[in-house]
């Protein structure tokens, strides 16, 4: 079975344009977040971090970062897993 992808294009309004710049940057500074979470426990503690260690800690990371409640859990699991 083929696997097909479609691609649409979106044109948002500049309060749709705005929303999509946040969740960006609010990715982009989990995603570096992350990295710098895991290179600290390996050179600190020898502990290496991994996927689901830090899929775990995300609704507490939530509840302390509040800005990150908006965003859908999948789409965080997904900046985590890459």
């Amino acid at each position: 079975m083929k696997t097909r992808r479609v691609t649409y294009r979106i044109y948002p309004n500049k309060a749709q344009c705005d929303q999509l710049h946040w969740a960006r940057k609010m990715h982009c500074e989990l995603y570096n977040a992350a990295i710098a979470n895991r290179r600290t426990q390996y050179k600190r503690f020898g502990h290496s971090v991994n996927y689901l260690e830090q899929q775990n800690c995300l609704p507490e990371f939530k509840k302390v970062w509040i800005e990150y409640a908006e965003l859908g859990s999948h789409t965080l699991q997904a900046t985590l897993k890459r």
